[in-house]
């Protein structure tokens, strides 16, 4: 029997980082949130020069292209790469607020980040800024609890919705934490593998691997970093 097909909510998710590199726990979480929250346009947005960030060592574009590879038999998730083409140090509030103007105000715009970021979230550029500009969604897991302070809690505490049909009422403004599985699988630690001549295969996606190989990133005697990058 043919299964009904739910219409999508007409909302645009950004999923951010700086997938150095992509690796399967990237892609799991975006896959769960693909489904759960089914969106007409759910995009990865890989970080260009991010200011907090000086441990890259993938050039953006090398960064882009694994994603590409990543993503390649994944059509419903697409790669947003404007941070990778604007010059200078990408702030999110930046790359928000063009995607706000691209969309219209009153369509419902999600950014999707871990829970240890938005523990840190006042230490961005502009953070007051970006809960008026999107819904603000909190990946968690039952053992990872906010940690908000200060100014951080303030804001964030009356904005807080217990479910994803809140996010469709607006076009911004609300701070939902939803439960994604975590996978034990780090971007830090697939580089120390590589480092030490370890096999990373079954943690990223074997044409990542390849072209992790072909490209001789991530060698221990790769100290060159592709520069700072910032949110």
């Amino acid at each position: 029997m043919n299964q009904i097909k739910m219409p999508l909510h007409a909302a645009t998710v950004v999923f951010g980082g700086t997938f150095d590199p992509v690796h399967f726990g990237h892609l799991r979480a975006a896959a769960e949130l693909s489904q759960q929250l089914a969106v007409d346009d759910f995009r990865i947005l890989p970080a260009g020069q991010p200011p907090h960030r000086t441990d890259t060592l993938a050039t953006a574009t090398q960064r882009l292209t694994m994603l590409e590879l990543a993503l390649h038999e994944h059509p419903g998730i697409r790669i947003d790469d404007r941070e990778i083409r604007r010059a200078g140090p990408s702030y999110m509030a930046d790359t928000l607020a063009e995607i706000r103007a691209e969309i219209g105000p009153t369509r419902p715009l999600l950014l999707a980040l871990g829970q240890d970021a938005a523990n840190q979230l006042d230490r961005w550029h502009c953070w007051q800024q970006l809960p008026l500009l999107a819904h603000l969604l909190v990946m968690t897991r039952p053992d990872n609890a906010p940690t908000y302070a200060g100014k951080l809690e303030q804001q964030l505490r009356p904005r807080k919705v217990a479910d994803t049909q809140a996010l469709w009422r607006k076009a911004a403004g609300a701070v939902l934490h939803l439960n994604i599985t975590e996978l034990a699988i780090s971007s830090t630690d697939i580089r120390a593998r590589i480092a030490s001549g370890s096999d990373p295969a079954f943690l990223l996606p074997a044409s990542v691997i390849a072209y992790i190989k072909a490209q001789g990133l991530y060698r221990a005697d790769d100290a060159s970093p592709a520069g700072p990058v910032i949110r």
